[in-house]
């Protein structure tokens, strides 16, 4: 362990709670990382949003499916499951690592970045509390770094214009910016060190794309406001969502991190 411990205030309607009950059944071997909304959450220490699943990454997704299938979930697909009493969907990301990198640009950065969440995470201690402090569960996680987030979130977006989720759009948009908040960009770049250098410039060039004054921030904001509708994505900003495109653009001016 590494010996990080992170308190998280439990949701109103109790779901972090039920999610980490449901996290502390998985089993530690295959290996997996926690990913999605609830790592934001456990890396902003905060819930500043609803998630409405739980997202990890593994190395052998099909037998980390199969033992969960045995532990009483249902099969929703080759990589989700479903937890009953109460009801919990679990998605298993494969890691791809040992496979061969795609060959289109996209599906390839996104199967590196997933190998680098694999590589880049650390094993936390997580309290979840309610509004007194009581501690109502608590277990020990491999959570992706801020970084893997901002980069698993960052591949994601033009990749819903694509997929089946389009609305998820706005909950990406709205994370990305609650990673970056508040941190300095030299020490966010600094993250990004053991990237490759290809999924770097591919990163850097998504960030500035979809967050410069010069490209379309207008047009994130229009989703952001458009997929997100809760407190805490209302106050965020056009001049917000530049931060994003400034961690893009010093991304894409350092030569070599390593």
């Amino acid at each position: 362990m590494s010996g990080d411990v992170v308190v998280l205030e439990n949701d109103p309607l109790a779901r972090v709670a039920t999610y980490v009950r449901i996290l502390g059944r998985l089993p530690r071997d295959p290996a997996w990382v926690l990913v999605g909304g609830l790592a934001v959450n456990v890396r902003l220490a905060r819930v500043h949003r609803a998630t409405n699943d739980v997202d990890t990454v593994s190395p052998d997704q099909p037998r980390l499916v199969e033992i969960m299938v045995a532990n009483g979930a249902d099969p929703l697909s080759a990589g989700k499951v479903q937890f009953h009493h109460p009801e919990v969907e679990v998605d298993v990301m494969p890691s791809t690592e040992g496979e061969a990198l795609p060959a289109a640009a996209d599906d390839r950065m996104f199967a590196l970045v997933r190998r680098w969440t694999m590589q880049t995470a650390s094993v936390l201690e997580l309290f979840v509390v309610d509004k007194t402090g009581r501690v109502v569960v608590t277990t020990e996680l491999s959570v992706a770094s801020r970084a893997a987030l901002v980069a698993l979130k960052a591949v994601s977006i033009p990749r819903r214009r694509k997929g089946s989720y389009p609305e998820k759009i706005g909950s990406d948009i709205q994370d990305l910016f609650r990673l970056v908040d508040g941190v300095p960009v030299d020490a966010l770049v600094s993250e990004f060190a053991s990237l490759d250098r290809e999924s770097r410039e591919l990163l850097a060039s998504i960030l500035t794309t979809q967050f410069s004054r010069d490209h379309d921030v207008r047009y994130n904001v229009a989703r952001l406001r458009r997929y997100a509708d809760n407190l805490d994505a209302r106050v965020i900003s056009e001049d917000d969502l530049t931060l994003i495109g400034e961690l893009g653009a010093a991304l894409g001016v350092v030569d070599d991190l390593e």
